[in-house]
């Protein structure tokens, strides 16, 4: 992503270098949280994006079709003309389809009276939260011990292209 900090033209950058990869059936979506052409990485937009990727991966997931999902028999009770949205069934359902922690999907009045929040604001403050809060999970001592024999293999083969070079 060519944005120098978490914008607009982030969240754009984003959203299509995740999209289009995604939907050609990658595996991994490289850049969560790079800004500045890969130069800078923001705990912010990190989290942003991994909301935004929640919706590609939704996206990518398709549109699941079946009697559950077609709700015919709810179709048959509404009717012609009628309206679906406080039915029961939507009621039961319409959270499934996305639930971000960070958009807002209120009314502008709830916004405005909730003190118009920012975004970027929000996803500043969110980061902040877990890096405050977060305790990671000692690793098992299999994959510790594996990990501690790379680097010192690692290590060994540098100083030996090293004493190498000196000679």
């Amino acid at each position: 992503m060519d944005s120098k900090r978490l914008d607009a033209q982030s969240g754009h950058e984003f959203t299509l270098t995740a999209l289009v990869p995604a939907l050609a059936g990658a595996n991994m979506i490289y850049g969560v949280g790079m800004i500045d052409a890969a130069l800078a990485w923001d705990y912010a937009s990190a989290y942003l994006q991994n909301e935004f990727l929640d919706m590609v991966l939704r996206v990518v997931d398709g549109i699941t079709v079946n009697e559950e999902t077609m709700s015919m028999d709810v179709i048959r009770d509404v009717g012609p003309g009628g309206e679906y949205i406080s039915h029961d069934h939507t009621f039961a359902r319409f959270r499934n389809q996305s639930n971000p922690t960070l958009m807002n999907r209120n009314t502008r009045e709830a916004w405005e009276a909730a003190g118009s929040p920012d975004i970027v604001e929000k996803a500043y403050e969110k980061s902040m939260e877990v890096l405050a809060s977060y305790t990671p999970e000692p690793r098992e001592e299999a994959v510790q011990k594996d990990l501690d024999r790379i680097y010192a293999d690692y290590e060994a083969a540098i100083a030996e292209r090293t004493a190498a070079e000196k000679n």
